[in-house]
């Protein structure tokens, strides 16, 4: 019998040096894509990104720690790869260090959100293309069963968002990510609706890194009705806990009413704070509607209830909210290799963290969950490590 999924984590994160995706980069625009350099004196690596200042390596290659804020490299001191850092093969040894049998692998930052930057719309796009194509077909192409990779979409508008969700169909992802509303802005719009359409449409699962949009509105004044006072009526309590503001513009939209088998996964939010979260919606939605003057068919929190789940990393904390919401709404991530994470001892935090809760129920928040999410066979035989990194 082969190697089978046991635990998946729901969330780590590509952090390989620009040039391997920058490659796959259409030609006539590779010029103006990010690059690394070498800071003098030991200061350590940083990217050149147009339309930024320098941006320190940092927080992004912890691997196993220490934790910095800048002045990390990709190379340790015998100039091999940092952890985390290196090629596919290497990812995998280092799946089995830590334990773990696969990974959702999101885009880093520095490859993503911060190349909005890039001004001209064909450059910004062959970016996108770029590092989508680079990670289905040389990074997770070695084991897509092991490597999921969330492909990621363009903020440059719905065609482009359309377009870009076709094109990692048709590459073979299981997932993609996205930084805005498939309009390019941070607040709804019916255009969107071709989005969520073309999701259920080609059974492409939604799964936003922390949150998409904007965090959090403007505070609403005085009684009129209004989708934005609405949405940011019924978040006043909330902070920035993500995604409270997102999920309230979708819910105060309607897009769930007309798409009501839409489902997102939110990797990576502060887990332990869902339960205060979705009280304070709840409670301000009922309280504040003098504000906004609107009326939902359930409660804020019945649909998260419906339509989302939620990745925590290290947060033992979270695992105590049982009494307050249901703990089968969780993923469970590594996070590898960025700075709360838990590698190389994963499977060392599972066991300690997860000793009080049933043991079914562990297996659906480090395993079953994320996999009913992607369409994973648990019953398939898995892709077996190389024997050299």
């Amino acid at each position: 019998m082969g190697r089978k999924y046991t635990i998946i984590s729901g969330d780590g994160h590509v952090e390989t040096p620009p040039e391997p995706w920058v490659s796959r980069v259409a030609e006539k625009h590779r010029n103006r894509a990010p690059r690394l350099i070498t800071l003098p004196d030991g200061l350590g690596d940083a990217w050149i990104v147009e339309g930024q200042g320098i941006l320190h390596t940092g927080q992004n290659v912890t691997g196993r720690g220490p934790v910095k804020f800048a002045h990390a490299s990709y190379v340790d001191a015998d100039g091999t790869p940092r952890e985390g850092t290196g090629d596919a093969v290497s990812r995998l040894h280092e799946q089995d260090l830590d334990g773990i049998d696969a990974e959702v692998m999101f885009p880093p930052v520095f490859a993503t959100r911060f190349i909005n930057g890039i001004s001209d719309h064909d450059a910004y796009l062959a970016m996108v293309q770029g590092y989508n194509t680079f990670l289905a077909e040389d990074y997770c192409s070695v084991a897509p069963d092991r490597l999921i990779g969330a492909a990621f979409i363009p903020v440059s508008g719905i065609d482009d968002a359309v377009a870009e969700l076709e094109r990692a169909k048709r590459l073979g992802f299981k997932t993609v990510c996205m930084q805005q509303f498939p309009n390019g802005t941070g607040a709804p719009t019916k255009e969107d609706d071709r989005f969520w359409e073309k999701c259920l449409e080609l059974e492409m699962p939604l799964s936003p890194h922390i949150t998409f949009g904007d965090m959090q509105g403007p505070p609403p004044k005085g009684p009129a009705p209004s989708d934005a006072k609405m949405a940011s009526g019924m978040t006043q309590h909330t902070g920035a806990v993500a995604p409270a503001y997102t999920m309230a513009q979708m819910i105060v939209d309607g897009v769930f009413e007309r798409f009501p088998t839409l489902r997102f996964y939110f990797a990576e939010i502060n887990c332990a704070a869902l339960p205060s979260m979705m009280f304070y919606m709840d409670r301000d939605y009922y309280g504040y509607n003098d504000w906004f003057q609107g009326k939902l068919p359930m409660p804020p929190s019945e649909y998260f209830r419906r339509h989302c789940l939620f990745g925590m990393i290290r947060e033992p904390l979270a695992l105590k909210m049982g009494e307050l919401m249901p703990l089968d709404w969780f993923v469970w991530a590594s996070d590898f290799p960025h700075s709360v994470g838990t590698y190389p001892d994963s499977l060392g935090y599972i066991k300690e963290a997860f000793a009080e809760i049933d043991p079914t129920l562990t297996q659906r928040i480090v395993r079953d969950n994320i996999a009913d999410h992607l369409g994973l066979d648990l019953d398939a035989d898995i892709t077996e490590t190389p024997d050299t990194a």
